[in-house]
């Protein structure tokens, strides 16, 4: 695995070092091809060796972030191009307003010269690099698609500047198959270059918890503007009124107030205090506003990794992670009183809840770990 260049002595020999490293491993077996390199652009700021450093410290999941680093086991080599740009300076905050695209950030990139493609994990980083690498260097693009296919949130003048850079990258995958019709019928987007991609979690670091939930207990986590914290909070009000002791901790940034009696909200969690609230959780909810990228899926998969049952509004996609009634309840959106229902019903059955826990488990050892969507996503990247 190779870093792109830095500044100072110490990032210089971190970067030797990282170089001496890759070297090895491609030399270690003469008969092996040459592993391909990808060069990985995260949007927002992220930088995937400061990642890897947090997470060597057991703070956070997987390696790099959505386990890109796992593409290491399925062929190829990753390097992490880190903006040159700041996320926070006034002038990429002005060229974001063009649609949500990070362009400025993306444009002062310093690609990895070895690189033979350019893999972007969503469209803010993805448009500006399909663009770009048109006339820059030429190499194929991989990007995801999130937010893209939703009217609400999305950017004015996205859809300006996005299809004919989408149709240009050599892949576009998405997490939820109900993104896929927006992107192949509204952006054009031949269907040759589209791919659903299941979502995975780290299942070693979101583990079966050790001991009994805390009867009672309901969790959801939550900030983006898909969550339905009203229906959340109107469906927990009912159904304490049919189990004793039923209590909600909501972690979300937003501003929800929650009755004393009801439960507290926790501003903001880190990743481990999060394995402490799941492994308490005798059950978790994420209720949800419509939309087709599948929000909450990250929270689902959590909750469903440490062995917790969810409920979850039945949003387009999430079917793609959900099987009703086997690994989690499914319920129509802003319906408090169905919601209210089966987080009553699970509640007062603990042995089908711990069923449904397990079950929810096996689907993520088997389906939507990172391990897996990194085998997935090679075997497109091949493809492309």
């Amino acid at each position: 695995m190779t870093a792109p260049p830095r500044h100072g002595v110490g990032a210089r020999a971190d970067t030797a070092a990282r170089a001496e490293m890759a070297a090895r491993a491609d030399t270690a077996d003469t008969n092996r091809e040459p592993r391909p390199v990808v060069d990985v652009l995260l949007s927002r700021g992220l930088d995937p060796y400061d990642w890897e450093r947090r997470h060597a410290r057991g703070e956070v999941p997987d390696v790099w972030p959505y386990g890109l680093n796992r593409l290491a086991d399925h062929g190829f080599r990753t390097s992490g191009s880190l903006p040159a740009v700041s996320h926070r300076a006034p002038g990429a905050r002005a060229t974001r307003a063009l649609g949500g695209f990070e362009w400025r950030e993306v444009a002062a990139r310093r690609i990895d010269a070895a690189a033979e493609a350019v893999l972007c994990w969503d469209e803010r980083a993805g448009v500006p690099a399909a663009s770009m690498e048109r006339w820059r260097g030429g190499r194929p693009v991989a990007t995801g698609v999130i937010w893209l296919t939703d009217p609400v949130g999305r950017p004015r003048g996205a859809l300006a500047l996005a299809p004919r850079a989408l149709r240009s990258a050599q892949l576009v995958w998405v997490l939820s198959s109900a993104q896929l019709p927006v992107l192949r019928d509204v952006l054009k987007v031949a269907e040759r270059r589209l791919a659903h991609l299941p979502f995975g979690i780290d299942a070693d670091f979101f583990r079966p918890a050790e001991t009994d939930p805390v009867p009672g207990l309901v969790v959801s986590v939550g900030n983006d503007r898909h969550r339905d914290h009203d229906t959340l909070l109107a469906a927990i009000a009912d159904a304490a009124g049919k189990v004793t002791g039923l209590r909600l901790e909501l972690v979300t940034g937003r501003e929800v107030t929650i009755p004393a009696r009801l439960g507290k909200r926790h501003p903001r969690m880190s990743h481990i205090d999060l394995v402490d609230l799941y492994a308490r959780a005798s059950a978790v909810v994420v209720t949800l506003r419509p939309n087709l990228h599948v929000s909450g899926v990250s929270v689902v998969l959590e909750a469903m990794a440490s062995g917790r049952p969810v409920v979850v509004t039945e949003t387009p996609g999430m079917s793609d992670y959900v099987d009703h009634g086997r690994t989690g309840l499914l319920v129509p959106p802003g319906d408090s009183g169905a919601l209210a229902a089966e987080l009553a019903g699970l509640l007062l059955d603990p042995d089908r809840a711990a069923a449904m826990g397990r079950a929810g488990r096996q689907a993520v050892e088997t389906t939507f770990n990172t391990g897996a969507q990194a085998g997935r996503l090679a075997g497109l990247l091949r493809g492309m």
